[in-house]
């Protein structure tokens, strides 16, 4: 099986922060998207059973959010190739809330990204193996 980490935010100093933190952990490389709608239509233009990505995702972006992706995602069958972990500097309660209602959002990360937050991953049963693939 492929693994593949797609990073999902407009900001690229954040991207080049969080891919640091990804590559420092062992992690294959990553491809990066600078809203929803670009990682949606790769996605669906790469999905096979031979491939699971992981999206590191964040809310606030232009032409496609972070919601609005989640939301596009319900109209394709893509749940059983991907795991969505969000990661956004929004500390609102609401935001933590509504993504638990996202079957695909296995976690919700602060920003910035940090190796103990991708560390926490590897720990978990659930994610481990999908994570450890690298």
């Amino acid at each position: 099986m492929k693994f593949e980490i797609l990073l999902v935010d407009d900001d690229p100093i954040v991207q080049f922060l969080h891919k640091s933190v990804l590559i420092e952990c062992n992690l294959p490389d990553q491809k990066l998207f600078s809203n929803g709608e670009l990682v949606l239509n790769y996605i669906i233009e790469n999905k096979d059973n031979d491939t699971m990505f992981l999206i590191l995702l964040d809310i606030n972006m232009p032409i496609m959010n972070g919601w609005e992706f989640l939301e596009q995602l319900r109209s394709h069958v893509l749940k059983p190739i991907l795991k969505v972990i969000i990661v956004t500097s929004s500390i609102d309660s609401v935001d933590k809330e509504k993504a638990k209602k996202y079957p695909e959002v296995f976690e919700f990360f602060e920003k910035p990204l940090e190796n103990k937050m991708i560390l926490a991953l590897e720990e978990d049963d659930d994610l481990k193996s999908f994570i450890c693939k690298s």
